[in-house]
């Protein structure tokens, strides 16, 4: 059974997206079946810093064009309101968040969510300490005090300040306990980006908020520490059974929103039908469909393989690429890897049997130069442009791994090897992850291998 709500979010820390990415963004999540559409970008400081100043007649325009679009799609538009230092007991901060609800539900918003993620887990008002017995009891208060002011075809959402874990906390009852049961409350899983998610990890905290939480689904969501992953990826790891568990399902989408689209699509797939969604299979699909052509449905999908690090992705399985086989090989045939060189890349796979062999890696190098040069030729221009650095790091890759094989094929010249070294220190300084140290390691090796044999053929 389909979750009621089925959303994206628009929550990251980073440069929001622009008006025309956002009716962008609702055109698709129409196309492929989400209906709620959450609007609470970090940076927008009238959104959370600054969140007492008030927005501008043109960016209320902006808003209510926004909704209206929605609206016409069938997607629910979903205003965020933020407050840091909030005083509680003060009634000017109430009345500016009342004000911000009402200038909204005056240019055609009717649903609101209250976002009290990532701010002190105390009171920071010497005031507020006295008048309420705790912080979950004083944003319980603030909650159902906005609640009021919405109209019952609206829908309101509670972000805690505790918002993964267990769900067995004081905190959480305390919530659960005074919050109003109309009030939908959002919940990331046991993690902020949760690697995985079933059913069982919801029986804590439903229990504790009296309510099945919707879920916020930090993935493709790639900002701070992930700001160089692409999360060009399948969902994965969430269980059919987690969907009657919740009451909404979110999914936070990155700063790149064309690139979140991709996995996005495979969120609508596992969505649609939890007890039959394929991740492979999702994003091969979701790689055809936000491409022209099957070349660029391979290209990606190429850069998708090397640039796999991400939240749902075991960190010891980071480089777990379909490339090992053809390095292994290259070098099996050339006797093994140069011991000089020194250890393999951290966090390989295993090594497998393999058939001596040059040319499928060779081949490889050729592949990934034509992939690269087709991601920067894409025909989507927002997807070609989000990818950029990330297809700049492939071609990187591509260009030290060609000239570290051009200085093991000519390895009298040591001019060839220091090709290798100088375009090696340009391509690390793009810090965007793809492979690794895969093709850094490889590089080196082939830099030792063609010193061993000049050294060799010397009389």
């Amino acid at each position: 059974m389909l979750p009621e709500r089925r959303g994206v979010i628009e929550a990251f820390y980073g440069r929001p997206w622009a008006w025309n990415e956002r009716h962008s963004m609702v055109d698709f999540m129409a196309e492929v079946g989400f209906n709620a559409y959450l609007y609470a970008p970090k940076n927008d400081p009238v959104h959370r810093n600054r969140w007492q100043d008030p927005y501008t007649t043109v960016e209320w325009t902006r808003f209510g064009q926004l909704a209206a679009h929605a609206r016409r799609a069938g997607v629910e538009f979903i205003f965020g309101l933020s407050a840091l230092a909030f005083r509680y007991t003060d009634p000017t901060h109430l009345a500016v968040l009342r004000a911000k609800l009402r200038a909204a539900q005056s240019n055609g918003i009717r649903s609101f969510a209250l976002l009290l993620d990532d701010i002190p887990s105390r009171f920071e008002n010497s005031e507020d300490v006295t008048a309420f017995p705790d912080l979950a009891r004083a944003q319980a208060w603030l909650a159902n005090e906005l609640l009021a002011d919405v109209d019952e075809a609206g829908e309101f959402y509670f972000c805690p300040t505790e918002y993964h874990g267990s769900g067995n906390s004081a905190y959480l009852w305390a919530l659960g306990a005074t919050m109003e049961a109309r009030v939908r409350i959002l919940w990331t899983g046991p993690d902020v980006c949760s690697p995985a998610i079933s059913a069982a990890d919801l029986r804590g905290v439903t229990d504790a908020l009296r309510r099945t939480p919707a879920l916020w689904d930090n993935f493709p969501v790639n900002d701070l520490d992930m700001q160089h992953d692409p999360h060009l990826a399948p969902l994965t790891h969430r269980s059919p059974d987690l969907l009657p568990a919740s009451g909404g399902y979110f999914a936070a989408a990155g700063a790149l929103p064309a690139a979140s689209r991709l996995a996005l699509r495979t969120t609508a797939a596992y969505l649609r039908r939890p007890d039959r969604y394929d991740p492979v299979a999702s994003f091969q699909e979701a790689a055809r469909a936000s491409t022209a052509t099957a070349q660029e449905a391979a290209a990606v999908m190429f850069l998708a393989d090397l640039a796999r690090r991400s939240p749902l992705v075991p960190r010891d399985q980071a480089l777990h690429h379909s490339l090992w086989p053809a390095i292994d090989a290259f070098w099996a045939a050339r006797g093994g890897a140069p011991a000089s060189a020194g250890p393999d890349v951290p966090g390989r796979p295993p090594p497998r049997p393999v058939e001596a062999d040059e040319a499928p890696l060779r081949q490889t190098v050729r592949d990934m130069e034509l992939h690269a040069e087709t991601l920067a030729h894409l025909s989507d221009a927002a997807l070609r442009r989000d990818l950029a650095p990330w297809t700049a790091k492939l071609a990187g890759w591509a260009r030290v791994a060609k000239y570290a094989l051009g200085a093991l094929d000519h390895p009298h010249d040591p001019r060839a090897r220091e090709y290798v070294l100088e375009e090696l220190a340009l391509v690390r300084e793009n810090f965007h992850w793809v492979a690794g140290d895969t093709f850094d390691t490889f590089a080196r090796r082939c830099v030792w291998a063609a010193e061993a044999q000049a050294e060799g053929a010397q009389p």
